[in-house]
């Protein structure tokens, strides 16, 4: 229904509709004149709640300037601050809140205790990425995926091999790696950032783009199984360099975590499916927050039983189950999608600038950027290659080929989480080996810094030109 709202002489009609939960939404669909410069006012209000925010911090937990947790608020702050300033410059916000991190934390502006606190950044980080995760299960086709089922497999393990064998041959020759550690440095390399591509590819999923094909689908189910799969194989040559367990024990870690996530994931998605039931009030939030905080659950769980590739698909998985209970009982599943997305709104600076806060650019040798750089290139060439070979008998056109390539070339999640193991292990059992392990921890910042925000930019400006239908 429409209502006549009176006021500052001119009359506005709200449109007012109803929700699944009975509440009544609207919004004007006239403006006046200063709705028109509507961007500055969301910049000064936003700004104020900035401000009382810091104030609140101070009243209620004694928040002082230099103290770890204005550390903490400062970074979060920036980070939302300078996300909204590249959004406005048309780039994608991730690229400013990475960038906000990064330079926070190499300023020395960014310094808390990483006893006290850093460990609590890490585990919001961990629920960050669950939201994400969450968001991306429900977004899923069933029917796509069942239909691309073959070329998903493909695309997410196909790539990792091929990329990984050209890493330690261009190591090996170019840095004098030793083969093993060329091998370990290609499985952190390897993994496609979820954190990076899956915010672009909702944002086309919501637009209609590429869902005739299936291809947003394919590239958020393949992106997956591409981190587990890496993250068992760079497993593998660890205990390898350090003797930690045998090679043949680590090796069957990747198949037992793909078949323990899948199989708890569908269960905990058949549970989620049916509670709350369909007739509960406020049906919308608890759904939500039952399936947000069972992933969360299952995150942590997984990495307590030591199967911590296990805890990503399973999350999928049960937000995929759970959207097809959903639409088989009711027709609101889409609202659960919509309100995980708000909650991932609200986490994605905190894990972009926690993220930025790893890569500490002291580390890094400028020799050792040049040698990077043709790392880079050669290993997404050989990507791109493989993926041009897994998509040649799909009916996906070039433009669309060239989108998936596109999307499969950023990495940062899972080369900041795991790029410091081998340094920390050769710490603490073998200095012989810090040299190497240092090696691979700058190549995986720069890999960060260099494919991160081109991958990132270059979805954002082009996927919409790529995924049209013309």
């Amino acid at each position: 229904m429409d209502k006549p709202l009176i006021g500052s002489g001119q009359i506005n009609y709200l449109t007012m509709t109803s929700g699944d939960d009975g509440i009544i939404k609207g919004g004007p669909t006239t403006s006046s004149w200063t709705c028109k410069i509507h961007p500055l006012f969301n910049a000064v209000t936003s700004a104020a709640c900035v401000v009382m925010a810091w104030g609140l911090m101070y009243f209620f937990f004694g928040m002082t300037p230099g103290s770890d947790l204005a550390s903490v608020v400062l970074l979060i702050s920036c980070s939302w601050a300078c996300g909204k300033i590249a959004d406005m410059l048309y780039l994608p916000p991730l690229l400013g809140m990475l960038l906000a991190g990064l330079v926070l934390r190499n300023s020395g502006h960014y310094d808390v205790d990483q006893n006290v606190f850093q460990p609590h950044i890490i585990n919001l980080r961990e629920v960050a990425l669950t939201v994400l995760l969450v968001a991306s299960g429900l977004s899923l086709d069933p029917a796509m995926l069942k239909k691309l089922s073959l070329v998903v497999t493909q695309l997410a393990i196909l790539p990792c091999i091929t990329e990984t064998i050209a890493a330690a041959v261009v190591t090996h020759y170019l840095l004098g790696l030793p083969w093993v550690w060329g091998l370990l440095l290609g499985s952190i390399l390897s993994p496609v950032s979820s954190a990076v591509i899956l915010p672009a590819l909702l944002d086309f999923k919501q637009k209609g783009l590429g869902e005739d094909k299936g291809i947003i689908t394919l590239v958020m189910a393949a992106c997956s199984f591409d981190d587990i799969f890496c993250i068992s194989a760079f497993g593998v040559f660890l205990s390898i360099i350090f003797s930690e367990g045998s090679w043949q024990t680590n090796a069957m870690r990747g198949p037992i975590e793909v078949a323990i996530g899948v199989c708890v994931g569908i269960v905990w998605g058949i549970i989620t499916g049916f509670i709350p039931h369909k007739c509960e009030s406020s049906l919308t939030l608890k759904r939500t927050y039952i399936i947000t905080a069972g992933g969360v659950l299952l995150t942590f769980g997984s990495k307590m039983i030591d199967l911590p590739g296990a805890g990503p698909l399973a999350i999928m998985t049960a937000a995929f189950v759970s959207a097809i209970c959903w639409k088989k009982n009711d027709c609101f599943s889409d609202n659960v999608e919509m309100a995980t997305n708000n909650v991932w709104d609200f986490l994605e600076p905190l894990l972009f600038a926690s993220i930025g806060t790893e890569i500490d650019l002291s580390s890094i040798r400028p020799t050792l950027i040049t040698s990077a750089s043709v790392l880079l290139i050669i290993t997404s060439l050989v990507r791109v290659a493989t993926c041009f070979f897994v998509l040649k008998d799909t009916n996906f056109n070039l433009r669309e080929k060239i989108f998936v390539n596109i999307a499969w070339l950023p990495k940062a999640t899972v080369q900041a989480a795991i790029g410091p193991i081998a340094l920390d292990m050769a710490r603490s059992r073998d200095e012989r080996l810090i040299p190497y392990a240092s090696d691979v921890l700058a190549i995986s910042v720069l890999a960060i810094l260099i494919t991160a925000p081109i991958g990132a930019i270059a979805m954002t400006l082009r996927g919409e030109y790529l995924l049209k239908k013309y």
